[in-house]
């Protein structure tokens, strides 16, 4: 992270990551993916993210495996979806006042210091037999009070790490680095869940959030933050609120940004239910089909970090949407007991579109927020992570009624064909 942390940037409309405006920058080559982790600050918070999200993915696919064993319905992993998703829903703004006022690294040391000593609650829980659904909702529950308060702290603490310069690299590049995660961490998954049972996964989990608080307190803390104190948090909420009614373009993008997190990103809860009744393969089939996912992330979060300052940002954007959702239909439409290896094939390029789209769209609303709004802003976006739980709810019921790949395909054609009216009817956001 940048030294000046809390300082904040003059932040313009012009592209980033080098170069000059509507130019693409002098490193558009792999090697340019890697600029910012010359940082030695966002090298620390690379490194502890890397540690602490490779253990998140192995968590996450060891407790949708796990509610769905517990109870063989698709819609139970939907309650747990729903808690999690509608304590985020209702904190995030919050968080996103308080990551504008209060030093964003030691709101991120306490809320992963919580979240760990939650994962750890649930491994004894495990380990002594007493694990109950109940236990795992009211978990999700704590969970999303915890992330939606920090998470804005998070994404908008990266332009304090690395200026408006490297920010569509360094986010990319954090992209990369958790999709990389989603290619161990699952795998690993799947192999623990084989050879010890569920409870291995949350102790990982605890131990490894312990190590991501150590390299958080390995970075300074200078400068002050960069909206007033002065001004109660309602009022610095609501001034959020107005700065978006005032910015259509911030605004169009967040509204943009929702609707693949709410009808497509809730596939991967379901994956253990392609797993079980659709290829029929054991949790090592399970860590496969995480790993496959998490391989085409990781090369769509570095596409985009290396593209640099390209000049058609917007249409990037636009474009890797319509793919994803092409991608998870025709996952949906071959997903079959005799076609595994061809699904994790799509599999793959369902993560790498899907990570490119979320990559460019958390940039682009970061580059065209001022820096005194980017915590509010930030807060209002990580609402979309908070309505993808609730996306999940409905989903599973309907798996339960009908099919997961006749429900997961659908839902992927509706985000294609939502993208292609926002490629002929939005044209600010194309041309962004």
């Amino acid at each position: 992270m940048r030294e000046d942390i809390e300082a904040g940037y003059e932040t313009t409309s012009r592209g980033v990551a080098g170069g000059t405006p509507g130019r693409p920058g002098k490193g558009r080559d792999w090697l340019a993916a890697f600029v910012s982790l010359k940082n030695r600050n966002f090298r620390l918070f690379a490194i502890g993210s890397l540690i602490a999200t490779t253990a998140l993915q192995m968590q996450q696919f060891t407790q949708n495996y796990l509610v769905y064993e517990l109870t063989d319905q698709a819609t139970a992993i939907g309650y747990v979806s729903v808690a999690l998703g509608v304590s985020m829903l209702f904190c995030s703004l919050a968080g996103g006042v308080a990551a504008d006022r209060l030093p964003k690294r030691n709101l991120l040391m306490a809320g992963r210091l919580g979240i760990g000593l939650f994962a750890l609650f649930i491994g004894v829980m495990i380990s002594t037999g007493l694990i109950a659904v109940w236990h795992i909702v009211v978990s999700s529950l704590a969970i999303g009070i915890i992330s939606g308060f920090t998470m804005p702290s998070q994404q908008s603490y990266v332009p304090d790490l690395v200026g408006d310069e490297n920010l569509i690299n360094a986010l990319a590049l954090n992209s990369g680095i958790m999709s990389m995660t989603r290619i161990i961490g699952p795998s690993v998954a799947g192999v623990v869940i084989g050879a010890f049972g569920t409870g291995p996964a949350y102790y990982i989990k605890f131990f490894a959030y312990i190590i991501f608080v150590l390299f958080l307190f390995m970075i300074p803390i200078r400068g002050k933050a960069v909206a007033s104190v002065s001004t109660s948090v309602a009022r610095d909420a609501l001034d959020g609120l107005r700065y978006l009614r005032r910015d259509r373009t911030v605004l169009q993008m967040l509204i943009i940004s929702m609707i693949p997190v709410i009808l497509a990103m809730p596939y991967v809860n379901f994956l253990p239910v392609f797993q079980r009744d659709v290829f029929h393969v054991g949790p090592t089939g399970l860590g496969l089909m995480g790993t496959a996912q998490g391989a085409g992330a990781v090369v769509g979060a570095l596409t985009v970090a290396s593209l640099g300052n390209y000049r058609y940002k917007g249409r990037v954007l636009v474009g890797s949407a319509v793919a994803f959702g092409a991608m998870l239909a025709l996952f949906g439409a071959v997903a079959g007991p005799d076609t595994f290896i061809p699904s994790l094939v799509v599999l793959a390029f369902t993560g790498l579109f899907g990570t490119a789209f979320m990559a460019f769209s958390q940039a682009l609303i970061l580059v065209i927020t001022p820096p005194e709004m980017r915590g509010r802003v930030t807060g209002l976006f990580m609402t979309t992570f908070g309505l993808m739980p609730l996306g999940a709810m409905p989903i599973g019921m309907l798996i339960d009624a009908y099919s997961a790949p006749l429900i997961i395909g659908s839902f992927g054609v509706a985000t294609l064909v939502f993208f292609v009216f926002v490629a002929i009817f939005m044209p600010r956001i194309r041309n962004l």
